[in-house]
């Protein structure tokens, strides 16, 4: 029997403590939800929507200052797309090995 390829993604997940600083350190930041609260009913709703597809999820924290540094080192901006990058090389790391 054929196996399945594991199928898993990285989802940028943020602390509610984080939360203003993310914001501000965001170039697509004022694009965001003005409360974490807000933001979190409209992240698991997707993360439960991922999972209901069969696809393995994985919340990858972002942290204000370490983000900040990994985009610099990349010559990135500070938005969407780092951030499912940051998420995406995150979760790869942790499944490379178990394929």
């Amino acid at each position: 029997m054929p196996e399945i390829p594991l199928r898993a993604i990285g989802l940028a997940w943020y602390r509610p403590d984080d939360w203003p600083a993310l914001r501000k350190l965001f170039a697509d930041g004022d694009k965001l939800p003005a409360t974490h609260e807000k933001w979190l009913q409209q992240a698991e709703a997707v993360e439960q929507r991922l999972k209901g597809s069969g696809i393995i999820v994985e919340r990858v924290y972002i942290d204000p200052d370490g983000f900040a540094r990994w985009c610099a080192a990349r010559g990135m901006d500070i938005d969407a797309d780092a951030r499912k990058r940051f998420a995406s090389e995150a979760v790869a790391r942790k499944y490379r090995n178990q394929s």
